[in-house]
């Protein structure tokens, strides 16, 4: 080998290296646009893919983890398919054809049946996608229906199964840390103060001694107060103040009107009627529903603590005192629903329906066809509840009609698909809910009813307590701390003031579940007796006071503000239960409201018109309206004015001397419970004095009056009008009984009435009180196959036949429009037999719609406007016209 010195060795390496580096730059040019065309088609589908993915996580994840999930998910597969899984729907198949087919919508049977076609099935059931939906999912497989394999909506799908044991609803009552709070505090101003601070906010000053005495009053007696005791609040030093208010509130909880207030705020979560609605030919009525209304009233008094309340109401035959008839009326809260013209099925979701909202603000019957959209519930769930009930029977013997009993073998329950009994599915146990219960723990005792009583009121259910300081929180204040208080699901807003309910609930159970316990510590709290005024800071940072910087001015419901007519006008009936009351026909009934007879198939118009909630269903709360029919009735019903005239008569024996102002003050007292201020004392005086002038100038009263007379034919007219003399049982006759031995059967009442003989024709009278044009409109009908018919004539001030018609075994109508009238001229209505007056009982109503100066005055309606003297005269005179006007003050109608 020929020697080779370093230097040339060197010079060698040089020459490859310059070699290799020309080669690979030769190399690098002849390639180069290869290699970028493969660099830049690798970075398109990149890019595109990506873009693709991101399209799926935008658009099409959140479609199918809302819509698609809970029926074809980890916890249900419908049809065995499931969308929460990426080989599942890319490999799946439905009607064996492709679920997905990537670049083919309409080979799709996952468009195909969001489409909603006639011809196919519709997915979702609850109702077709939003057409920027649809065109997602259209999109999404048209471009090759890209699913990330990172993309795990599995794992989404059961923690969004799992969410809802984050919901505050279903977490343990916590009592909160309040070791910060002053000695002395009420813990509901400590927590309420806390939350104002936090937005610059305080609370205001207490309200007036007699504005307190008159809420107190109302919101635990719904009546005014005493007179007397208004008195004594004002009399008091500041000193004796608090000690005088802690005892009143103690003398109002120890009333009994106390038990009816709160009965009817109860009676409207247990949906109380006295009939079972439409029930073909049975009997509609349900005669001892007035016994559980009764129960309720006592219990409430005598403070029954609630969860005793509560189990009685379901399982009152399986507890002490089961054979008393007093105490098993309790059930009355599950057996007085509507009968679903005695669809068991239907009557079954009704009383699941009552107890579950009424008793654990979840909307457990949104279960009965499908799981539960939102809440922890399944289908299972509602069937182990029907079971139970299913399991119970209603005997009809004593000692009380109103209870259930277990049947002699319990119900094995099973899942009806879709809600159809015609189709079943599998069985399931009697149980409690799944979500708030062990998952073993299965009812054993017979129908499971005590067991399902217990399970409620246990005091580890997040959820009883929380529901019934909600309701007595909203009775208070106007608004509860959640604003769905039969619905406390996943979807429900956060409460106002999660530790104050807390607390409330927490303590609730501490005072042995004592109501008034719990309305004591409320209403004894600065935050409740704070002043109502309107405040301008807090409008601008919580402008719906939610966080309750001042008291909300509460207007009277239907119930306190007609207790409240009967108690200023000294007719209120004081008698604690008993048997309903037809008040809604009979405008004198002195009974208090909540002893009202409810129809709920024909709930009479004042209470739809005053918002009493419809009876066919469990009431969460009641809303309030403000519309012309209330105003309506506060002008023209007999019941409003005939307790204007009581208390205008008790105001003018204290006018005896001709000065007006005595009287004045007496109604101001009475019905206002405060002295009048002079320019009051002054408007009024005037104004009865123009009225009394102007009444004068008539020479006789207006409005309607009851009578006889004889229709002369041949002259056209009517020759006399007498006043029936007596009011009796309802109607205008000539004495006590029928037939009378002078008028014989001649008699008016609100419906109608019944002709004497020929020359004893029921006359119902109206006269005009101003110069007027009025339109008629009258029916009148004689209903019994015997009889030859009535005769049906108006008059016009006696001498002028305006309509004449017969009605002989069934209806007919009569009218006339533009009637020219003077003040005091008359309409009359009468009404006379044919050849004799045997069977001749009729029904007639007459419309009078009166317009004075070309616009409507009032419309005047015999039926709605029947009265009796001996309460009012035909026409409000001018002390009731006073009367009337104070109770329609805001002063009267708000409690501030």
């Amino acid at each position: 080998m020929p020697h080779v010195t370093p230097v040339k060795l060197m010079t060698r390496s040089h020459d490859i290296m310059n070699e290799l580096n020309t080669t690979i730059r030769r190399l690098v040019v002849r390639l180069l646009p290869i290699t970028l065309i493969v660099f830049t088609t690798l970075c398109d589908s990149s890019v595109f893919a990506d873009e693709k993915g991101d399209f799926f996580e935008s658009h099409v994840r959140p479609l199918l983890l809302e819509k698609c999930i809970e029926c074809h998910g980890p916890k249900k597969q419908e049809q065995g398919i499931r969308l929460d899984r990426r080989d599942d729907v890319l490999n799946g198949k439905a009607s064996e054809k492709p679920l997905v087919m990537p670049g083919s919508p309409d080979e799709s049977r996952l468009l195909q049946v969001l489409q909603h076609s006639q011809e196919d099935i519709a997915m979702p059931p609850a109702g077709k996608l939003e057409p920027q939906s649809l065109d997602a999912v259209r999109q999404w497989i048209a471009d090759g229906a890209v699913w990330p394999e990172t993309s795990n909506l599995e794992a989404e799908a059961i923690a969004r199964a799992e969410r809802w044991r984050e919901h505050w609803a279903f977490q343990p009552i916590k009592s909160p840390d309040l070791s910060s709070m002053p000695a002395g505090t009420n813990p509901v101003d400590h927590l309420i103060r806390q939350r104002l601070q936090s937005i610059g906010l305080a609370t205001s000053p207490e309200a007036p001694r007699e504005v307190l005495v008159r809420r107190l009053a109302y919101a635990i007696t719904g009546l005014p107060p005493e007179a007397s005791d208004l008195t004594a609040a004002k009399a008091c030093s500041d000193s004796e103040w608090p000690a005088w208010k802690s005892q009143y509130i103690e003398r109002l909880l120890a009333s009994p009107q106390f038990g009816e207030r709160w009965a009817r705020h109860w009676l409207d979560v247990a949906r109380y009627a006295d009939t079972k609605g439409y029930v073909f030919t049975e009997d509609r009525e349900y005669p001892d529903a007035w016994r559980y209304r009764e129960w309720v009233i006592r219990s409430l008094n005598a403070d029954m603590p609630y969860d005793e309340f509560l189990k009685r109401q379901l399982s009152a035959d399986r507890m002490p005192g089961a054979e008393d008839p007093a105490q098993l009326a309790a059930m009355g809260y599950l057996t007085l629903g509507r009968r679903f013209l005695n669809n068991p099925h239907d009557i079954i979701d009704d009383r699941i329906d009552v107890v579950t909202r009424g008793m654990l603000g979840l909307t457990v019957t949104c279960s009965r066809c499908h799981d539960h959209k939102f809440d922890p519930i399944p289908t299972a769930d509602y069937y182990s509840l029907y079971g139970v009930f299913a399991s119970s029977d209603e005997p009809k013997n004593e000692p009380s009609t109103l209870r259930l009993v277990d049947k002699p073998q319990p119900v094995e329950p099973v899942i009806f698909r879709r809600g159809s009994p015609g189709n079943p599915g599998d069985h399931v146990p009697r149980r409690f809910l799944t979500a708030l219960s062990a998952s073993d723990a299965t009812f054993k005792d017979g129908s499971g009813r005590l067991e399902l009583a217990n399970a409620i009121a246990d005091r580890s259910n997040p959820l009883t307590s929380r529901v019934a300081v909600n309701r007595v929180w909203m009775n208070l204040f106007g608004r509860g701390f959640v604003d769905t208080p039969s619905d406390f699901g996943v979807r429900t807003d956060p409460p106002t003031h999660p530790e104050l309910l807390d607390f409330l609930a927490a303590n609730f159970m501490d005072q042995k579940w004592s109501l008034k316990a719990l309305i004591r510590l409320i209403v004894s709290s600065e935050t409740w007796q704070q002043r109502s005024d309107f405040r301008s800071d807090a409008a601008a940072k919580d402008p719906e006071n939610r966080l309750l910087a001042h008291m909300n001015r509460r207007r009277l419901d239907f119930e306190a503000f007609r207790d409240s007519v009967l108690k200023v006008s000294g007719r209120l009936d004081a008698t604690i239960g008993g048997p309903s009351a037809d008040i809604a026909a009979d405008p004198n009934s002195a009974r208090r409201t909540v002893y009202a007879r409810i129809d709920r198939q024909n709930l009479p118009g004042v209470f739809r018109t005053f918002d009493l909630p419809n009876p066919d269903t469990h009431a969460p709360l009641r809303f309030q309206t403000t519309v012309p029919q209330q105003a309506l009735f506060q002008l023209n019903n007999a019941f409003l004015m005939n307790r204007a005239s009581e208390l205008a008569q008790q105001a003018k024996d204290f006018t005896a001397s001709g000065d007006l102002t005595p009287g004045i003050r007496e109604l101001f007292m009475r019905i206002l419970q405060r002295e009048p201020e002079l320019r009051e004392v002054t408007a009024a005086a005037q104004f009865i004095r123009q009225v009394q002038t102007s009444q004068q100038k008539t020479g006789t009263a207006a409005g309607w009056s009851y009578g006889y007379g004889e229709l002369d034919d041949a002259n056209k007219q009517l020759v006399s009008f007498t006043a029936l003399p007596t009011f009796v049982d309802g109607r205008w006759a000539g004495g006590p009984a029928l037939p009378d031995s002078k008028l014989g059967w001649t008699s008016l009442n609100k419906e109608g009435g019944h002709p004497g003989g020929p020359k004893l024709a029921a006359v119902r009278r109206w006269t005009a009180d101003a110069d007027c044009r009025v339109l008629l409109v009258c029916s009148v009908s004689q209903e019994p196959e015997q009889g030859d018919g009535v005769r049906f004539v108006v008059v016009k001030n006696s001498n002028e036949i305006l309509a004449d018609v017969v009605a002989a075994h069934g209806a007919t109508t009569a009218a006339a429009k533009g009637v020219d009238l003077k003040a005091g001229e008359t309409l009359d209505f009468v009404t006379h037999c044919q050849a004799n007056e045997a069977h001749d009982s009729f029904k007639s109503q007459i419309i009078i719609t009166q317009s004075v100066d070309g616009k409507v005055a009032r419309v005047w309606k015999s039926a709605d406007d029947f009265r009796e003297s001996e309460a009012a005269e035909a026409r409000l005179d001018a002390w009731a016209q006073l009367a009337q006007t104070l109770i329609l003050t805001n002063e009267f109608l708000f409690v501030d």
